[in-house]
């Protein structure tokens, strides 16, 4: 099948491309959170609340603009979308190594989200065009684009933290570079025609069409009793994810005489090496954390998907009293410290089986509207974005508030409503269950 896959030029320079474009805009992502990190020890204080700002615009464009030109995409033609992003994102990286000035660092997650909205839905457009044919192509190609994403995304991580401890702001410019790369390779690797007609469509016109069939037919979707039920669980879900990948990385690398008590805070700031360790830790973090899912994905063969997020939603709780208690010992050598942290990673792991079981319960939903199937997986990412955005700005003030103690405190009540909603979910699937099983004896 890669032999296959070999001799279609499109499909191989956007899959090499997007592997090189996620590398870009992981590095991007961390080293933004470094620089800010610089800017509040060096330059002028930067408040929690004032990052999250920053890091939370990135997703207002991807919500906003990700239908829009995707349709566009599909009548101007997808490769030159995919340059786009490609060029915004570039242009965010170039802006970024030349600047302090926090408007202009907002500004610049402004276009990296426009570069993501710009981007990925002309790219899997274009591999869903090129693999219409063939069944089993298509489904080898979007494994290998989710592959490609996860490795890029991986890459990209480890790459950031070393290079912005090599060369600091200027890594920015050699990150524009790798984006100019991506640009080259779809610039040159993708062959895509157009109908005359398709040339001629008026983009402002079929775009608010397009925003609108997109508007109706996830709104559909989200109001089938299916989905309702789930969403406020969901939705905060993925504001306790928001949080924790867009919050810690400040509090880790944030001035210690702020809160001298507090051991986990600021416990990198006087590191030369921070974004090297940085990187390693979120790559231990990430490979145990997959390890976690593919467990559960197992489990979750013999246990309901409701059962499975209750579990996780007491790790979270379970994992907040462990780091409460680790950000509490007055140094790293505390004898207790060790049990501490091996007890935190296995809170981790628990806490890991609330994704697959998401992505699950999703599925069996679209069992029982097997006409919405598209929409309902689609609404994965739209609350994924909505939820970073939430997280990310609500994160903040508590951080201000009490650093690491203040996103302990505020993600424990997050996860009782969460265990609270998804209790409730579960009981209102057993009443669902119970009267179909009765009518079933019935008819017997």
């Amino acid at each position: 099948m890669i032999f296959h896959i070999l001799k279609h030029r499109s499909i191989v320079a956007a899959l090499v491309g997007t592997l090189i474009l996620r590398v870009a805009s992981a590095a991007m992502g961390s080293m933004i959170q470094l620089y800010f990190g610089y800017i509040d020890r060096s330059v002028y204080p930067l408040s929690a609340t004032m990052r999250g700002v920053a890091l939370a615009i990135f997703f207002l464009p991807e919500l906003i603009f990700s239908p829009v030109f995707g349709a566009w995409s599909d009548r101007y033609g997808r490769k030159w979308f995919m340059g786009l992003g490609a060029l915004l994102g570039g242009l965010s990286a170039q802006i970024a190594a030349l600047t302090t000035h926090f408007g202009a660092l907002v500004f610049v997650r402004w276009l990296a989200g426009l570069a993501t909205a710009c981007g990925l839905p002309a790219t899997l457009g274009l591999l869903s065009a090129e693999t219409a044919q063939d069944e089993s192509l298509r489904g080898c190609v979007m494994g290998l684009f989710q592959l490609v994403t996860i490795g890029g995304t991986i890459i990209g991580i480890l790459i950031g933290g070393r290079l912005w401890d090599l060369f600091h702001a200027q890594a920015f410019t050699l990150n524009h570079a790798i984006y100019l790369l991506s640009l080259l390779v779809f610039g040159l690797g993708i062959r895509e025609t157009l109908t005359l007609r398709t040339r001629r469509t008026h983009a402002i016109v079929h775009g608010a069409r397009a925003l609108r069939r997109a508007f109706n037919y996830y709104r559909e979707a989200l109001l089938t009793p299916e989905v309702l039920r789930f969403a406020p669980a969901w939705l905060t879900i993925n504001i306790l994810l928001g949080i924790w990948l867009n919050q810690i990385v400040g509090q880790l690398l944030a001035p210690r005489e702020r809160f001298p008590h507090q051991l986990l805070y600021g416990i990198l700031s006087e590191q030369n090496n921070a974004g090297t360790q940085m990187a390693l830790a979120a790559l231990g973090f990430a490979v145990l954390f997959v390890l976690g899912i593919i467990g559960w994905s197992w489990v979750l063969g013999k246990m309901r998907r409701t059962t499975v997020m209750l579990i996780a939603s007491g790790g979270i709780l379970s994992l907040c009293t462990v780091l409460f208690a680790l950000n509490r010992r007055p140094a790293l050598d505390d004898p207790l410290a060790p049990v501490l942290v091996v007890l935190a990673l296995a809170m981790l792991t628990v806490v890991s089986g609330i994704m697959p079981a998401t992505l699950t319960y999703l599925a069996d939903v679209t069992e029982v509207r097997v006409n919405d199937r598209g929409a309902i997986m689609g609404l994965y990412t739209i609350f994924f974005g909505a939820g970073q955005f939430l997280g990310t700005l609500l994160g903040g003030p508590f951080a201000d508030w009490a650093a690491l103690d203040g996103i302990l405190f505020l993600t424990s009540g997050l996860g009782m409503i969460t265990a609270v909603l998804l209790f409730r979910l579960h009981r209102a699937e057993t009443a669902v269950r119970i009267p179909e099983t009765i009518t079933v004896k019935y008819d017997e």
